[in-house]
């Protein structure tokens, strides 16, 4: 291994160190699943009819204590078949989660979620961008234990998340106009 190589191992190495959780740390997953795929299909978005090309690289790894790591990056290209307009959606980032919390006194499941990186870029294909969200953002869902019905969420903001401040309605604002 030449010099140069060498150097960035030892960064991504001791980079990994500093970003990956404490108990994922120490531990090996007792799962893991790793897939890259690209996909070409037609379908809507935003009740808009599009062409879709796709390109997904995921990275899963389930810990023994139940909590997750899942590094990944999406982008799709979203086209107007009807005048060529496009926009392009990516996310690229880790997503990590520890075990779900159960408190049998109340009868609820708890799932806490947090995103890290780029939860979500639109932009138009000629690369201007239209909304961006980047750094940190958790969500915490509630669930009753014995129905599975949704109680409640509660999220957590680090940086600039214009979609989650939109309460998630942004996306088709954006979409829409660009592909219009």
């Amino acid at each position: 291994m030449g010099r140069p190589a060498l150097v960035r191992a030892l960064l991504v190495a001791l980079t990994m160190l500093v970003v990956l959780p404490a108990s994922a740390v120490g531990a090996k997953p007792v799962a893991q699943f790793h897939d890259h795929f690209t996909e070409s299909f037609s379908d809507e978005i935003c009740g808009i009819p599009v062409d879709v090309d796709l390109m997904v690289t995921d990275n899963f790894f389930l810990y023994a204590d139940g909590s997750t790591k899942d590094t990944s990056s999406f982008m799709g290209t979203f086209t107007n078949p009807l005048n060529g307009q496009s926009v392009v959606i990516s996310s690229a980032g880790l997503i990590n989660g520890p075990p779900p919390i159960v408190d049998e006194d109340t009868g609820t499941i708890t799932f806490s979620t947090t995103f890290k990186g780029l939860p979500e870029k639109i932009q138009t294909a000629n690369g201007r961008v239209l909304s961006r969200d980047a750094g940190l953002i958790t969500f915490a869902d509630t669930f009753d234990l014995e129905t599975g019905e949704f109680i409640s969420s509660e999220v957590t903001v680090n940086g600039p998340h214009p979609e989650a401040g939109s309460d998630f309605e942004l996306l088709c604002e954006v979409v829409s106009e660009a592909l219009t």
